[in-house]
């Protein structure tokens, strides 16, 4: 009785159903007798509000820390109470997901490698026993519990599990785990809106979403049993419980595991690898070299053709059909002036029995003819279907069949795409082709071809989607060339030349460091890449990306230099990179450049500033202790930042930056838009706070209140 008078002391009928939950809680934290804890929690459990079933759920689990069987009982009923009855609608998903601020938690600090867990996984460890699936999930949720992965999960994903449970178990125990899972795993969310989905052609939009959220948080990596989704989405940090644990290993630290993440593309591609091989030694792959089995599709085969050529200048073609499993046949003849022109309309005849047709051929001709009586002949074709272009090319000694071959990949490859297996095209070939004044090779594999021996000149090509993983590019002219989407993984670029030439989204391998050993990269339009790139090759890297800058594209360098110690300009480094800047200079390309300096400058800072003044440098000065308020908590006086900016080509512009920690140096040579931005804000930012010096006057004078 006394419990009910004290609660009928605070919830006076007046007062707000807000001030009745937070008078509510309040009292129950201050509260020690376990009966009025009791009568607390019973009237806690008829409010279904977020903040109350937040506060019920910390109390369910930490039932121990209650010593009254009966206010043990109390929590458990409350919770049910309140997570399952109804105020306008049942309480569900959107009821978590409108009080995410609430239910997650507040004081995440943690510093364990950020980790999006694929929703299927956590449903795997949520609703299924004993299988080798749920084993692997366990064991890398056993890592989320444990502190040593940071996890998030995507909104949908979140939303996916939610309905998953619900169905298959009950709404309260769908309620119990979203709440479970949120008091551990932090929500990922982003604006569908603000996807550009064209970057994800080839990949679904649950895919797409989780890729963006993985780079909105700057999360190490994801992990999921969808790992093969991911493959085609160019985002290089994912892996399925099972290769992230076997990379792993026993180290289970979170140095050791955002290491294994960095290096998970590696392993998958080696694991794709492998399984491929193993692929091609049981069942190896029909190609149309056989000519005795030239396969079709759908389980048809061109059993039989042939040319006659008769003396009124007409030419038969006959073609034949066969289902090689009920022996069907169908048997078509064409009559034309021209012998390819009679065998392709022919096929088409025989063609029309299986599918509609609706192609186009937009040429077909031959690249090359050896000299002499032997030799091979290539012949390329071109058919559209669909408003799209399909490319085939086929080399053959005898030049009716490199036509028809040819003209039959076609065919393949327009109406049954997924039985079209690509031919590796040769050296030749591209070559050949090449030489002829053709430069549309969009889409083909030449991952064999090397072109350090030859003439090398793929100058305006089109080269859109075509593989040239682990090729020879050694110096070839590349020009204006398009290679958007095009596999450069492990190619030999060394000095090749890319002027004005398209890398959108191209695909390069784990260092991306092969782009830049040499390669002349003027004007070019590069793929959003960051390389973690430290020391002295770093330095030589920037220093050649800077030599190729175009002085009409009207670039300029942004720089800053801490000279905290001035020794650096006169070793052979320093020296080096200062004839660069020079070099720059004459060329009229302007640069700024931000010093950091100690309290007191001695006469070498003096004479380092007046000799970058002299050359033409646009020189602003800081005391360290000032430049460490730009960025809070940032020590500008152990890092140096350069941003090369081409105003006429953007996406040519790029970022290095150097940073000690100690005596451990890191760095890095970034094209990707973000970082470049983010490190132009911050050079803003150090020039708008620095002193601007001028050849004009004294520079002591001018540094005198440098430290005020």
């Amino acid at each position: 009785m006394e419990n009910t008078e004290l609660l009928c002391e605070i919830l006076p009928s007046v007062t707000p159903r807000a001030d009745i939950i937070n008078g509510l809680l309040a009292q129950l934290d201050d509260e020690q007798d376990s009966d009025r804890r009791a009568e607390i929690i019973r009237k806690l459990g008829e409010y279904p509000e977020p903040q109350v079933i937040k506060k019920l759920w910390d109390l369910r689990n930490n039932l121990e820390n209650e010593s009254d069987d009966f206010v043990q009982y109390e929590i458990k009923l409350s919770l049910h109470k309140a997570a399952t009855q109804k105020v306008l609608t049942p309480i569900g998903i959107d009821f978590f997901l409108d009080n995410l601020e609430v239910f997650q938690s507040k004081d995440n600090n943690s510093q364990a490698p950020k980790v999006l867990i694929d929703a299927d996984l956590i449903e795997e460890f949520l609703l299924r026993n004993q299988t080798t699936l749920n084993r692997e999930a366990a064991r890398v949720m056993g890592l989320v519990l444990e502190g040593k992965i940071n996890p998030y999960i995507g909104e949908m994903g979140l939303i996916k599990i939610w309905h998953n449970i619900k169905n298959l178990k009950s709404r309260e125990d769908a309620n119990r785990s979203i709440i479970e899972l949120l008091s551990k795993i932090n929500v990922g969310q982003v604006n569908l809106k603000e996807i550009d989905l064209e970057k994800y052609p080839n990949v679904n939009l649950k895919t797409a979403i989780q890729v963006e959220i993985a780079r909105k948080y700057s999360l190490a990596g994801i992990i999921t049993i969808r790992d093969r989704e991911f493959i085609a989405s160019g985002y290089p940090f994912v892996g399925s419980p099972a290769l992230f644990l076997q990379s792993l290993g026993k180290d289970t630290s979170p140095a050791s595991i955002e290491r294994t993440l960095k290096n998970l593309g590696k392993a998958a591609m080696e694991n794709e690898k492998v399984k491929l091989n193993q692929l091609l030694e049981n069942e190896p792959q029909q190609n149309l070299f056989f000519e005795d089995n030239l396969l079709l599709f759908q389980g048809w085969k061109i059993e039989n053709f042939e040319i006659l050529c008769a003396n009124n200048n007409l030419t038969a073609a006959t073609v034949i059909l066969c289902n090689t499993k009920t022996q069907e046949r169908y048997t078509e003849s064409a009559f034309k002036k021209g012998s390819v022109d009679a065998l392709c309309t022919a096929f088409n005849e025989a063609l029309a029995h299986l599918v509609e047709v609706k192609h186009t051929l937009k040429s077909i001709y031959l690249a090359n003819l050896t000299p002499g009586q032997e030799g091979d002949t290539t012949v390329k074709a071109v058919v559209e279907y669909d408003g799209k272009e399909v490319i085939t090319i086929h080399t053959h000694e005898n030049i009716l069949k490199a036509y028809f071959f040819a003209y039959v990949k076609a065919m393949i490859a327009v109406y049954a795409p997924k039985e079209y297996h690509p031919d590796i095209h040769s050296t030749k070939e591209l070559t050949y082709l090449h030489k002829i004044g053709e430069r549309d090779f969009h889409g083909l594999n030449f991952s064999q071809v090397n072109l350090m021996d030859g003439e090398a000149n793929l100058s305006d090509a089109k080269l859109m989607g075509c593989n040239f993983s682990k090729a020879n590019l050694l110096e070839v002219n590349l020009t204006n060339a398009d290679l958007t989407g095009a596999d450069l993984s492990h190619a030999n670029l060394s000095k090749a030349n890319l002027t004005g030439a398209n890398l959108t989204d191209v695909k390069l391998d784990e260092n991306n460091l092969t782009l830049l050993d040499g390669t002349i990269l003027t004007n070019t339009i590069m793929p959003e890449i960051n390389i973690e790139i430290s020391g002295e090759s770093r330095l030589e890297k920037v220093g050649q990306l800077l030599k190729h800058i175009d002085p009409q594209s009207q670039s300029r360098i942004l720089a800053v230099h801490s000279m905290t110690d001035c020794i650096w300009w006169d070793n052979p480094l320093g020296q080096k990179f200062w004839e660069v800047n020079k070099e720059l200079i004459k060329r009229g390309i302007s640069i700024q450049r931000v010093f950091i300096l100690p309290e007191v400058p001695t006469p070498k800072h003096l004479q380092v500033i007046q000799e970058q003044l002299n050359c033409g440098i646009e020189v602003a000065c800081i005391c360290h202790e000032k430049a460490k308020n730009v960025e809070e908590g940032y020590r500008w006086d152990d890092t140096n930042l350069l941003i090369s900016e081409n105003l006429s080509v953007p996406r040519n512009s790029f970022t290095a930056r150097r940073t000690m920690n100690g005596q451990t140096e890191s760095g890095y040579i970034s094209y990707q838009t973000r970082v470049v931005e983010t490190d132009k804000s911050i050079f803003n930012a150090l020039w708008e706070k620095s002193e601007k010096l001028s050849t004009q006057a004294n520079i002591q004078e001018q540094l005198a209140n440098l430290s005020t």
